[in-house]
């Protein structure tokens, strides 16, 4: 007799229903056996800048599939490009239909997850969050990179390269971070990364500090480049990372990765 904990119930298709859902890196592979599910039932998916589209392919052969994504500087008013979301959810689950909103990694990190989750609860539309693995956990798994390491260090940083208002922001906390052998994994930072790096280095950072840039973590062409904070600027003159990219910086970061190309 099989033990009925270790099987996966079937669940019903819930109509009206809007699953906000993490696609993961890219790789079908990583899904969450829900957010597979969640695809299967869908009677519309909203997907954003999905990295590749296998996990597309993976939805029903009747779903209709709307692009509501954005590329870097591809000239959108993020604004009215979400309130166009907002719409679309609400219009869609008036129609009864099964919607998945399909976001890069998870949900709730450095993505608008929270604001559409906001917006669902405001129009009392029935909603969920299933999450997914972001990119930079996929990213330090993916290469062999510890995000913490026993004895070593307590805690790990989520951090984006955007600048606002001409600067950084919380670099002071980001440096102290760093400094305490924890990890930073930095979001849309490659572009401002050189001065990412010699921020880091006015607050007393070690130069030789290491930094791996890992590009399209997940695929089958990912790869690792490995510098740190002192050589990255002449690094970069030599390679082009491909987009998308995540940025690891800390102490420990290369202590368990191997074949890296810088």
């Amino acid at each position: 007799m099989t033990n009925s904990k270790f099987q996966i119930p079937e669940r019903q298709p819930d109509a009206h229903l809007i699953s906000i859902v993490g696609a993961g890196p890219g790789d079908p592979e990583l899904l969450t056996v829900r957010a597979l599910r969640r695809m299967e039932q869908a009677d519309v998916i909203l997907y954003d800048a999905l990295h590749g589209t296998d996990i597309l392919d993976l939805a029903g052969p009747d779903t209709q599939k709307i692009y509501a994504g954005k590329h870097y500087q591809d000239g959108q008013h993020q604004t009215e490009r979400q309130d166009k979301i907002h719409r679309q959810l609400k219009q869609f689950a008036a129609e009864g239909k099964r919607v998945v909103r399909l976001k890069a990694g998870d949900p709730f990190i450095f993505g608008r997850g929270a604001e559409e989750l906001a917006f669902c609860l405001q129009e009392n539309l029935r909603v969920e969050v299933v999450p997914g693995i972001t990119a930079g956990l996929a990213a330090a798994s993916c290469f062999h990179i510890p995000v913490t390491l026993r004895n070593v260090n307590s805690m790990a940083l989520f951090y984006t390269g955007h600048k606002r208002n001409g600067g950084f922001e919380n670099m002071d906390e980001v440096a102290a971070i760093i400094k305490a052998n924890a990890p930073v994994m930095v979001y849309m930072g490659l572009k401002n990364l050189v001065l990412l790096s010699n921020e880091l280095m006015s607050r007393h950072v070690p130069a030789d500090v290491p930094m791996q840039i890992v590009s399209r973590a997940g695929h089958p062409d990912q790869q690792l480049f490995t510098s740190s904070l002192g050589k990255i600027e002449s690094d970069l003159k030599r390679i082009d990372p491909p987009m998308p990219s995540v940025i690891l910086i800390g102490t420990h970061a290369h202590q368990v990765n191997s074949n890296s190309i810088l």
